[in-house]
């Protein structure tokens, strides 16, 4: 009697996880449009276009600014009503400048003294401006995203997908930071 009370309530348990984990998906989809802009976007209005030429690299990465570029124009394209084209069409500009790429050691390995754990952080420059008046609509200096990947032997994890990880954050942080100061 005891196992059947206990698998009556364990899956009343887990319907009200799933009714709940349901709720939240149905009404995150109700705010959206068909850009994927919640209704009260805080982004310019005046503006309808964007252009984002590849991020200048001051670092031995040479990856990093080409992948950075990519995932901040998909993000755009995702999440924002503009139209991300090339510079002579664009109403504004993304320009960036990846500024540093570093390692960190955040856990080694008490056996072997190898690093277990390693953050892989990016730093950039970018600044958002308006093509017809020349002006900065806004800028960061100094933004940086870390990612973390595990090296230890038994789960050795590409360092690649430490600056897939660390892109993806920016991008997000980057289009997140474009409604904040115009």
């Amino acid at each position: 009697m005891n196992v059947q009370l206990s698998k009556h309530r364990f899956g009343n348990i887990v319907s009200a996880i799933a009714l709940a984990c349901a709720t939240i998906v149905f009404a995150s989809t109700l705010g959206c449009t068909s850009k994927g802009m919640k209704g009260g976007s805080v982004l310019p209005t005046k503006y309808r276009s964007i252009s984002v030429p590849v991020f200048d690299n001051a670092t031995p990465d040479r990856e990093m600014g080409f992948q950075l570029t990519e995932a901040l124009q998909k993000r755009l394209q995702q999440t924002t009503p503009y139209t991300v084209t090339h510079d002579g069409r664009a109403d504004t500009i993304l320009r960036g400048k990846v500024i540093s790429v570093k390692l960190n050691q955040l856990s080694q390995s008490v056996a072997t003294g190898l690093s277990e754990e390693v953050a892989y952080t990016v730093t950039l420059d970018w600044d958002w401006v308006d093509v017809r008046t020349g002006k900065s609509i806004t800028a960061r200096k100094g933004f940086s995203a870390s990612g973390v990947v595990v090296t230890s032997r038994s789960q050795a994890e590409p360092l690649d997908l430490a600056r897939f990880e660390v892109t993806q954050r920016l991008a997000d942080d980057i289009v997140a930071n474009l409604q904040a100061d115009w």
